[in-house]
């Protein structure tokens, strides 16, 4: 690559026609040699005011411009003669260029520009004049060192920052496919807004679409059932497919339950002062900024009973038939169940008027589901025929227990059978 030698950009005051026309009221001294020269490391500024303090500072965002024009110039040079031109050294020097007609309110973004000051002024000289009209106005006159070796190293520091600034844009917005908190989510959009309003091409646009991107992500998000069990539900923030966390605390609302605990997510409440109501429910509400997401996570109480009754005919078949006994037989009989929760019959009792209990222990059969149940079950127990069997008679009746135990809470109970008809084959 060639070398370029770099030539300062200095300005020079120019002498207003209308000096010679208005009258020196006061000077700071004898005026000074370098008014209108050029002299190399040197900026050569002027800037006029109502007062003193505003015509210094004028004078100094001269010199900030030329400071600016400076950088600029030379990272655009560097950029032409570069064989591999980059798009990001095209849009620093674009911004320079553009940001040199903005230093007055736009300095506060480039670090370098901050340390200009008058402390750092080699010599100064300043006018006060009266106009033909008696308005008074002072010119200050500033001469400011900038030798090549400061701007070489502005050159760095810049490009250094824009880089770096360029970066991470880049990683702001690659973050949008893989955010996964709403704190990030704002954290992102108060640096790309930052990053906003320091960039003034074509990456401004970027990071202003990526504050779209990033705001329209809250709206989005939903309240998702992760596991739902009467006591305990588990619930999580989702954007699509995507879980979304957050520190912050949600408002819970229900009519009947009692929220007692709320740990990521997991929230366990007391439902004992609830009814049994399709529409029982608890309310989660996230408030971001002014959006709401809130969900109702609807949960039966009756998840967990188990309820048994029979309303059906048990049926008696003989297996083995002995001369006054039966020695072995089958009863078929109908479990209703009030629940949908999964229980297990553990014993049957049936007791006929006028003969000993037979008991069936053991049986172990678990059902689950609301309705009708068939259950089976064979008797080794000797049953008496006369004393049991239905023939002869109007309307024979049983009593007895049933005792299940519900599978979800291990409680066991016991269903009562009075008076209950049956039928026999013998």
């Amino acid at each position: 690559m060639k070398k370029y030698t770099i030539f300062l950009i200095v300005l020079i005051s120019p002498l207003l026609s209308l000096v010679a026309q208005d009258k020196v009221l006061e000077k700071s001294g004898k005026q000074p040699a370098w008014l209108n020269n050029l002299e190399k490391d040197f900026i050569i500024a002027s800037g006029n005011g109502l007062t003193i303090q505003e015509a210094q500072e004028k004078a100094l965002t001269v010199v900030r411009e030329q400071i600016v024009g400076s950088v600029a110039v030379n990272v655009k040079t560097k950029t032409e003669s570069s064989q591999a031109e980059s798009i990001t050294n095209k849009t620093v020097a674009s911004f320079l260029e553009k940001f040199s007609s903005q230093t007055s309110t736009e300095s506060s973004k480039v670090p370098f520009l901050q340390g200009i000051s008058l402390s750092k002024v080699e010599s100064f000289y300043w006018v006060k004049q009266q106009r033909k009209d008696k308005s008074i106005y002072y010119t200050y006159h500033i001469r400011y060192p900038f030798p090549k070796v400061e701007l070489a190293q502005l050159v760095f520091e810049f490009k250094l920052r824009d880089e770096q600034l360029t970066k991470d844009l880049q990683d702001l917005l690659a973050q949008l496919e893989t955010v996964s908190s709403v704190e990030q989510i704002e954290k992102n959009i108060g640096e790309l807004s930052v990053l906003s309003d320091y960039f003034m091409d074509g990456r401004k646009s970027q990071a202003e679409l990526g504050i779209t991107s990033y705001k329209a992500m809250i709206p989005s998000l939903e309240l998702a059932e992760v596991a739902n069990t009467v006591g305990e539900l588990t619930y999580c923030l989702r954007l699509g497919t995507r879980v979304i966390t957050t520190a912050k605390k949600p408002v819970m609302k229900s009519e009947c339950a009692r929220i007692t605990s709320n740990n990521n997510g997991v929230v366990k409440y007391d439902y004992s002062n609830c009814y049994e109501d399709p529409e029982n429910n608890i309310l989660i509400k996230y408030r971001f900024g002014n959006t709401d997401v809130q969900k109702k996570f609807y949960f039966d109480i009756s998840e967990n009973k188990a309820s048994i009754f029979v309303n059906e005919p048990f049926h008696l078949t003989a297996s083995a038939n002995g001369e006054s006994l039966i020695d072995a037989s089958m009863l078929d009989m109908t479990v209703v169940s009030k629940y949908a929760a999964a229980f297990t019959i553990e014993k049957v009792t049936l007791e006929f008027p006028g003969s000993s209990p037979v008991i069936i222990e053991n049986i172990g059969q678990g059902f689950s589901g609301k309705g009708n149940h068939g259950l089976k079950l064979q008797i080794n127990t000797s049953i008496p025929k006369d004393a049991t069997s239905t023939r002869n008679k109007t309307l024979p009746l049983l009593s007895g227990y049933i005792q299940y135990k519900s599978d979800n809470t291990g409680e066991v109970k016991t269903y009562r059978i009075y008076n209950h008809s049956y039928t026999t084959n013998w």
